[in-house]
């Protein structure tokens, strides 16, 4: 019997087309709907025959699900046919192949589960002190900071290396494009990466997307004037998502390592350590029209 929490929790927005998406929300309302029942994870699985490991790889995203398991646990917790069949659509999803499957050998494990949460977001909000954000690169300026800054990139991996910062960019376009709302240091935009004609294009570039799209791209220059700020160090990203289901995340990327960081409370203090950046930054005119002096004195 389906309980009154499951009858009035809220109705998912179906997610992008993110085959990691799709399994993270797929786990998350399993384990939702399993802790509603009172059944632990180790229960689950002796009542499906399948290890408590398995059940806990499926509610953290990271097992695929057959559909005959899903059915099984559908039976065992109880759940009512329309929230079946949202479950199916999001397995379904989920089995899917993304375009960054074909990077697999390229980058690590953490930075492609972190394509395919991009892929499916709705709103990023990120902090960037050195260099443009790379959903913003222009292709030039991608391939000068692969080459650049990081000594490990053999030659032969740096056509597909910026294949895939390309294709990221496709998610700024199509029926629902993702909106973007950065801030970046007056550092980054004068920091001539690939020579000032590279860097005139790039700053071009960032002002016809400001000119061009002002409702979904929004680009806040935190200024040398502006002293020490709460977001001053490693850049950061978060992550928002359509459905109300999920929670924010936050990626970060250092020299030697990343890490996707899901705890509430810690996505908290970045969500308002950018928005703390955010109003110290200079606003979007006053971005713009430093943006544009700083392109002028490339020439």
């Amino acid at each position: 019997m389906t309980t009154n929490a499951a009858r009035t929790r809220r109705k998912s927005t179906p997610p992008l087309a993110s085959p990691t998406v799709q399994a993270w929300e797929l786990g998350l309302r399993l384990r939702e709907r399993r802790e509603e029942v009172g059944m632990t994870a180790v229960a689950a699985g002796r009542a499906s025959g399948i290890t408590q490991a398995y059940i806990s790889g499926v509610e953290a995203g990271r097992v695929k699900l057959p559909g005959d398991r899903l059915a099984q646990l559908v039976k065992i917790y109880e759940i009512d046919p329309a929230d079946a069949a949202e479950l199916e659509e999001l397995r379904v999803g989920a089995m899917q192949r993304a375009w960054w499957h074909q990077y697999s050998q390229l980058f690590p494990a953490d930075f492609l589960r972190f394509l395919g949460y991009e892929a499916g977001a709705s709103h990023v909000c990120s902090y960037h002190n050195e260099l443009v954000d790379g959903l913003l690169q222009t292709e030039a300026y991608a391939r000068a900071v692969i080459r650049g800054g990081n000594t490990y990139v053999r030659l032969t991996e740096m056509d597909r290396r910026i294949a895939a910062r390309m294709a990221r960019q496709r998610r700024l376009g199509g029926d629902h494009p993702l909106r973007l709302t950065t801030v970046i240091t007056e550092g980054a935009l004068r920091q001539q990466v690939g020579g000032p004609e590279v860097m005139r294009a790039q700053l071009d570039h960032l002002d016809r997307l400001l000119t061009e799209r002002p409702e979904q791209i929004e680009i806040r220059v935190m200024p040398f004037a502006a002293g020490a700020h709460p977001a001053l160090g490693s850049p950061f990203q978060i992550l928002s998502f359509p459905s109300p289901r999920l929670p924010d995340l936050v990626w970060q990327e250092v020299l030697t390592s990343s890490d996707i960081i899901d705890q509430s409370s810690r996505v908290a203090d970045y969500t308002m350590t950018f928005a703390e950046a955010r109003e110290r930054a200079l606003g979007s005119e006053e971005s713009l029209a430093l943006i544009r002096r700083i392109a002028k004195e490339m020439t």
